[in-house]
């Protein structure tokens, strides 16, 4: 028993959230038996564990009470599906882009699951773009980042640079979309044209052409760059936001933009 004690001390020492098949994992524990949810429920009477969820799990320190003790959001919505890839507005807070504190939290899942609140926070889970489905190209301009010593998959700047473009709602609107994408330093053009290139939608190039082109002293944008998104861009004009009534057409990329969006009109807070 001191031994298994000891054991799994040291593997909430390193997983600070995990799920059921990474204890098995660690203990090489087969599935379909009892000792896995035996050894989660021993240590939840124990103290030493919490659940978020069937399935899911965090560690409780010493001296702290499950109530109390931090789970790191982040690292929930990385193991909220055993494919997710953090994005929107999560993977720019994770990037350090992120302009205001959210407690919304997004990753993408090859299916649709339920949302779920833990605490005061919410996670979702949004259906990995369809044609990337196809493609199989699900991990396409990801990278991984520390948290809390885990690495985490998210998104990489380019692929959520249009992302964020194509679902502002999942940003918190367009001014903390724009004022959280500002701060991106660079882009690269050929992972941004590639990402385009699978996606194969024309509004989505209208819109990373408008926003670049508004943005092109700070994002160090070549004029070769908004050249090639201009060839792509739809032929008719498309409307931006949901509501489709009023705001500004913006050549040559074929888009309606919302006035407050043309002219980057904030109310200041």
């Amino acid at each position: 028993m001191a031994s298994t004690q000891t054991d799994i001390l040291a593997f909430l020492e390193h997983h600070p959230v995990f799920t059921l098949g990474e204890l098995r994992e660690y203990f090489s524990i087969e599935n379909g038996g009892r000792e896995a949810s035996d050894m989660i429920l021993h240590n939840k009477k124990m103290g030493r564990i919490g659940m978020i969820k069937e399935g899911l799990y965090f560690a409780v320190r010493p001296g702290q009470t499950t109530g109390e003790a931090p789970v790191d959001p982040f690292l929930l919505a990385s193991k909220l599906v055993p494919d997710a890839v953090l994005a929107f507005h999560t993977a720019l807070d994770l990037l350090g882009f992120g302009h205001s504190q959210f407690n919304t939290y997004y990753c993408f899942s090859n299916r649709f699951r339920p949302a779920l609140r833990f605490r005061k926070d919410h996670f979702r889970v949004v259906v990995t773009p369809e044609k990337l489905q196809k493609k199989s190209q699900e991990l396409f301009g990801i990278e991984k980042v520390e948290r809390s010593g885990v690495k985490v998959v998210v998104t990489r700047k380019e692929r959520t640079l249009v992302e964020c473009l194509e679902k502002p709602q999942y940003c918190g609107g367009f001014e903390e979309m724009y004022r959280s994408l500002q701060k991106i330093p660079f882009i690269q053009p050929e992972v941004l044209l590639e990402y385009l290139n699978l996606r194969e939608q024309k509004n989505l190039y209208a819109r990373v052409g408008f926003f670049l082109d508004q943005h092109r002293g700070d994002l160090h944008v070549e004029e070769s760059l908004l050249r090639q998104l201009a060839r792509s861009v739809p032929a008719q004009p498309v409307y931006w936001a949901t509501q489709r009534k009023g705001g500004v057409l913006a050549k040559p990329w074929n888009l309606i933009v919302p006035e407050v969006v043309a002219g980057q009109r904030w109310e200041e807070h």
